[in-house]
């Protein structure tokens, strides 16, 4: 179905958060049987203002083992994997497995890297004792992070679309998937999508369009990722400490995005894609912020006129599981934010049944993906895919069961979860 999308200048102001059960006719969705179909033209009104479009027709994938080896003791083994990609082959990157030995299938963590980074710390717990494969990719390898991302070999062999970079990478997860569907050894029914920071980003972005993912686990994923757009905020609430916003991120890493998206936030400059390359490290971030207008630091302009905000990114993985992780001292990625944008997306998985599908999780420290990002989706899949409930309890923030009784409407009331956080519709089965 084709849909019209206004220019920014025709868009209205909306100042709580959009509503994601508006349908394109301007009614609004009243049973989970229309979410299909809301569903798609909700993908499609991302790819046009945030993401950019993707191949429709990916090509075929290949994979060959190139390299392989025992480790932990013969509890598992390591391989690069060789993908071959494209229409005609034209994008060839390496991925890197690690997979148990042990009897049957196994799920599968598929995780976008950056370059020179290699495993997770809780590698060997998650492998070995969990059962789980993790696969990771270079995203470099795909697509530059830089504005040559737009002339690579991928971006030539579908000339038709015009995705940013991180629906680019995004790209790679569906090829690992395509890969891992060739393999006597996956379960196809439980594969992962995870990345930190603009790689938490692309781990979304690949799963909303990617179903074949059942569960998707940002880290610290923030501005375009689980964060907000409107409303921005540190561990102590909104407005405290500076966060990334749509402008700054438009005038430092533009190329990310659809050109629709570099309309908003106030974007001044179009630098980015040829004067300031990526460099890795605080140097290379110093470097870029230096060129960014202070004004756009910390500070929302019009991004009350973007149709819809994260937690639409969010719900688009219902009826699939999602959990987001991130740091309370990660002050840029908008923790405050990626609250928001949790609660609103649970409206969504209240109304298709799955209330226990939306989790996240905030621990202590800066912007990293730590051990304890990964017990935590470790912990989550586990229940997701095998009903094990964590001893600790490491989901920090979930729907709480319904009581019953007296006593039920008045704790009702007094548990924040059931606060709505800056947005006044609900779903449509919401008593």
């Amino acid at each position: 179905m084709a849909y019209t999308f206004p220019k920014k200048e025709a868009l209205p102001s909306i100042p709580e958060l959009p509503d994601p059960f508006v349908k394109p006719d301007g009614g609004r969705v009243a049973s989970p049987e229309e979410w299909p179909a809301q569903r798609e033209y909700l993908k499609e009104l991302l790819a046009h203002y945030l993401y950019g479009h993707m191949p429709k027709e990916p090509g075929p994938t290949k994979g060959e083992v190139i390299f392989s080896r025992p480790v932990y003791n013969g509890k598992a083994v390591a391989e690069t994997v060789r993908i071959t990609a494209g229409p005609s082959g034209e994008v060839v990157f390496d991925a890197d497995l690690i997979r148990p030995v042990k009897e049957g299938k196994v799920p599968v963590i598929t995780w976008n890297q950056f370059t020179g980074r290699h495993g997770s710390p809780e590698e060997e717990d998650i492998v070995c004792r969990r059962g789980y494969a993790i696969m990771e990719f270079d995203k470099e390898q795909i697509a530059s992070d830089s504005g040559a991302a737009r002339e690579s070999k991928l971006a030539k062999a579908y000339p038709d679309c015009d995705w940013g970079a991180i629906a680019m990478w995004a790209w790679g997860h569906s090829r690992l998937a395509d890969y891992l569907f060739t393999t006597d050894w996956a379960d196809t029914e439980k594969l992962v999508a995870t990345g930190h920071s603009r790689g938490g980003k692309v781990a979304l972005c690949a799963a909303i369009y990617d179903e074949r993912f059942a569960v998707c686990a940002p880290n610290g994923s923030g501005c375009g990722g689980a964060g907000c757009f409107r409303f921005l905020g540190g561990r102590y609430g909104e407005g405290v400490g500076t966060c990334e916003t749509a402008g700054s991120i438009n005038d430092m890493l533009g190329y990310w995005w659809s050109d629709a998206f570099g309309e908003f936030g106030a974007r001044q400059k179009e630098y980015t894609s040829s004067t300031f390359p990526i460099v890795e490290g605080k140097e290379g971030m110093m470097r870029l912020m230096a060129g960014v207008s202070r004004e756009l630091f910390g500070t929302t302009r019009d991004e009350d006129r973007l149709p819809f905000d994260m937690h639409f990114a969010k719900a688009l993985i219902a009826p699939r599981a999602i959990i987001t992780t991130d740091g309370l001292g990660d002050t840029w990625a908008n923790p405050f934010g990626t609250q928001v944008t949790w609660r609103a997306a649970q409206e969504v998985f209240d109304f298709l049944g799955v209330p226990g599908h939306n989790a996240l999780h905030f621990r202590e420290g800066k912007h990293e993906f730590q051990a304890a990002d990964w017990r935590a989706i470790a912990d989550f899949c586990d229940e997701i895919f095998f009903g094990k409930v964590s001893v600790n309890n490491i989901v920090s923030f979930r729907p709480e069961k319904e009581e019953a009784g007296p006593l039920a409407e008045m704790n009702r009331m007094m548990d924040w979860r059931h606060t709505k956080l800056h947005y006044s519709w609900a779903n449509p089965l919401a008593k």
